[in-house]
Parts: C-alpha cells; sequence; structure tokens
C-alpha cells in the first residue's frame, strides 16, 4: 500500500519510507563524525581517514591494508564526488604481501596512496626490493602505533601479561632506518597542515613514507568512547 502523505507529497511505499529513514540517519551520522573529527588537533588515527576522503587528488587508488586502517576508512571515510579508487585485501591470511601489493596497483598507474598500520608493512617490507623496476609513485601512509591497534579494541586488551607481547606486538622498529635501507624516502608527520600539504598533490614518481605517530591505547578509547555516541547523532 502507499502512504499518500508521502515524503514531500511524493507517493511512497513503507519500503521507501525506510530507505528514507536510514539516509537521514546516515545525514545525521555523518554530521556528527565531521563536527567531534574537524576539532581535534592532536595526531589520532581516525583522523587520517577522514582527511584523506576530502584532500586526495581526483581519482587517486588507494590500498587500504588490514586491521584498524580499514574499519577507519569504513566508519570514518566522509563520501564525496572525488572518485577514489579503493583497494584492499581481504580473508584470513588478508596481510600477506601488503607492501607488494600496493605497488603493484601504483605501477605504471596514477600516483598512489598506500594505507597501513606497521605491522602490515613490516610483514613485506622486502616488497621494497622491486624499487628499481617500479614505475610509477607509491606515497606510503603509516600509521605507527607500535603494534597492532585492533587487538586494543577487545576485551583481551584488559589481560596483560599476556597482551602486550602475545596480542599487541609491538616491534619497535625504527621506520626511518628502515628506509634508508631500502633507500626509500621517509618523513614523520608532525600536524594536520604538513599533512595536507604532503597530500593535496602527489609526486610523479617514487616511493616515500609518511610516518604517522599515534598512541594506539588511547585511539581505541577514543573509538569505544564515541563510536556508540556519533550512531546516536550525539
Amino acid at each position: 500500500p502507499l502512504n499518500q502523505g508521502g515524503l514531500g507529497g511524493v507517493l511512497t511505499s513503507p519500503s521507501n519510507e525506510y530507505l528514507q529513514l536510514w539516509r537521514n540517519t546516515e545525514i545525521q551520522v555523518r554530521e556528527t563524525i565531521d563536527q567531534k573529527i574537524s576539532a581535534i588537533n592532536k595526531i589520532i588515527e581516525p583522523k587520517v581517514s577522514w582527511l584523506l576522503s576530502q584532500i586526495l587528488p581526483p581519482a587517486t587508488p588507494i590500498f587500504i591494508a588490514n586491521s584498524m586502517p580499514v574499519r577507519d576508512v569504513e566508519f570514518f571515510w566522509k563520501p564525496n564526488n572525488l572518485e577514489i579508487k579503493p583497494f584492499f585485501n581481504r580473508g584470513a591470511n588478508g596481510i600477506d604481501g601488503t607492501l607488494s601489493t600496493a605497488l603493484g596497483v601504483a605501477h605504471r598507474n596514477q600516483s598512489s596512496i598506500m594505507l597501513t598500520g606497521d605491522l602490515a608493512l613490516l610483514h613485506d617490507t622486502n616488497g621494497f626490493l622491486i624499487k628499481n623496476k617500479f614505475v610509477g609513485h607509491l606515497t606510503i601512509i603509516l600509521i605507527n602505533n607500535n603494534g597492532g591497534g585492533i587487538f586494543e579494541m577487545l576485551p583481551v586488551a584488559k589481560f596483560d601479561p599476556p597482551f602486550e607481547e602475545f596480542f599487541a606486538t609491538p616491534q619497535h622498529i625504527n621506520f626511518a632506518q628502515l628506509c634508508a635501507t631500502y633507500g626509500v624516502e621517509h618523513e614523520v608527520i608532525e600536524d594536520w597542515e604538513q599533512f595536507k600539504q604532503k597530500l593535496i598533490s602527489l609526486p610523479n614518481s617514487g616511493i616515500r613514507v609518511l610516518e604517522v605517530q599515534t598512541d594506539r591505547r588511547s585511539d581505541a578509547k577514543w573509538r569505544q568512547d564515541n563510536l556508540s555516541k556519533i550512531a546516536k547523532g550525539s
């Protein structure tokens, strides 16, 4: 049966009313996300995805690593018409070949982005050995929270030991030294303005790592404290 009142006087079915309810909720939630994240000045992981969605050149390919990066993109990426092209690996072994896959996406393609945590990058650092045959550009946005950030979101995080050693597995890597080993450009991001300036336009060739150093415990707490509130539009 049709609802004669409808939306703006248009005849609607119950299914269309339900769809409109979801659309209105999405708009409200997105507005809440924008208000909360735009006000954050300190470096925090969710703001990386939120900013990326707005500042990358149109149609930029972006490879998104497993764990929290792909979830933060799902939660905080701001919908728009920039036509950014996402790529990712999923499945039980989705972490395998993360860097190599991103380099494959970028090879002979438009200048590309890789968004990754430290463990996913460390799992495939020898992918950098393709550097001398690589044609194109890849910027690696490295969220370095010294461990597996996703596990901070689980109940097991309350039990340490064994949490830190066996779940978070921090590696304490100096990524500037690691990048120097492979002859890859490296820079630490100190603030959001620097982050934006490095990504509004991208180089045409080479590989570079932009390291964003974060605190996985405080970022996990921010998500836990705010996600339910955001879902309620508060």
